[in-house]
């Protein structure tokens, strides 16, 4: 019965996706709608590791677990009517259906080991108060800020999540955020949430979340941005502090880098504090207005990780094709390639410290 109500779900959003997309008639149901924003995006995958792994499981996968099988990763659905000027408000929703959706966590994707194909991720409302330049105020469950990737994959230059984005940080926050534009070059924003990727807190401690933005350019974009709180569930105490830095820098209208280094702290209960870092690094070349190619390539050293028990030191590279066939029809081709320190990656008799998979990605936006 959950999986018919999903493939109902499914279809209703395919369905109000065809309106949003319909030209005149999408113009006129916005304003029928008092100029609320519709959209989304249709997203579908197969990857193949060359482990061939006996659970047809990609180790150390997040978004890209499945091995040898057609994934719907996920069907997006977004509401937005965002305020633009001082003593506005609005709302934003987003709504997925699939895989991915019990990635997120919580209001219906409870977190990653649960079997749920649905999740409210966003739904938050905004004001900008007239304090200033203006002071935004949300509050109810956003997208975090930490990380240079995206829960949404029509966003990212990659197909699969890196170590850090799928490992490191929260997707969501629930609680009260505050942004603000100094000037033109500097933003400050910062809040209280109940923690990683949980709308119903699961103690009685909160979490402290900000950020520092910089744009000492037009092409050059710098975010720094630090959580704290008790993230475990049911302990006021064990705190958990992580630095996310993001820099991105448009080289030239063809050429794009960026860097993306993590640091965590996790106080353990019991033992010494537990570490975690990683740095990624990226590149994008657009071949023309409808290929580019991109490539990844990052170090992730994780004090925390449960499948080997150990610390877990682990390099991975990744490049990929990307190619828009018409407009909203991006279809991608991917390999990668992990290295870890110990052997967490499974294969047909056992395990080895090595992974191979190639993807093929096609995600309709509308």
């Amino acid at each position: 019965m959950k999986k018919l109500s999903v493939c109902l779900f499914a279809a209703a959003i395919v369905a109000a996706g065809s309106f949003a997309y319909a030209g005149p008639l999408a113009d006129a149901t916005s304003d029928t709608l008092w100029g609320i924003e519709l959209g989304g995006f249709v997203d579908v995958s197969y990857t193949y590791n060359f482990n061939d792994p006996a659970n047809d499981m990609n180790g150390a996968r997040v978004f890209d677990a499945d091995n040898d099988e057609f994934q719907l990763n996920g069907i997006n659905l977004y509401i937005d009517k965002l305020p633009e000027d001082e003593g506005e408000a609005g709302f934003r929703i987003d709504i997925m259906a699939g895989e991915d959706a019990g990635i997120i966590g919580d209001l219906g994707g409870d977190n990653i080991f649960d079997d749920q194909d649905f999740s409210v991720y966003q739904a938050y409302i905004s004001y900008i108060a007239p304090i200033g330049n203006g002071l935004t105020i949300d509050l109810g469950r956003f997208v975090s800020c930490f990380g240079y990737e995206s829960i949404e994959s029509p966003a990212n230059d990659q197909f699969s999540r890196s170590l850090i984005f799928g490992l490191s940080g929260p997707y969501t926050q629930t609680g009260l955020r505050l942004t603000y534009p100094i000037n033109d070059m500097w933003e400050v924003s910062g809040g209280i949430t109940q923690g990683w990727d949980v709308v119903e807190d699961d103690n009685d401690g909160v979490s402290w979340h900000a950020a520092l933005r910089w744009m000492p350019l037009e092409n050059v974009y710098v975010q720094d941005a630090i959580s704290y709180g008790p993230e475990m569930a049911g302990s006021n105490d064990d705190y958990t502090f992580l630095n996310d830095l993001v820099v991105t820098w448009d080289v030239t209208e063809d050429w794009s880098v960026g860097t993306n280094f993590d640091y965590g702290i996790y106080d353990a209960p019991i033992g010494d504090d537990l570490n975690w870092w990683g740095v990624a690094g990226y590149a994008r070349y657009d071949v023309n207005e409808d290929m580019y190619l991109a490539l990844r390539a990052e170090y992730f050293d994780d004090e925390r990780w449960v499948v080997a028990g150990d610390d877990v030191n682990i390099f991975e590279v990744t490049f990929t094709l990307g190619y828009t066939v018409t407009e909203g029809l991006l279809t991608r081709l991917e390999f990668r390639h992990d290295d870890a320190s110990e052997d967490i990656f499974m294969d047909d008799n056992g395990f080895e410290d090595t992974q191979n998979t190639l993807a093929v990605e096609v995600v309709y936006s509308f």
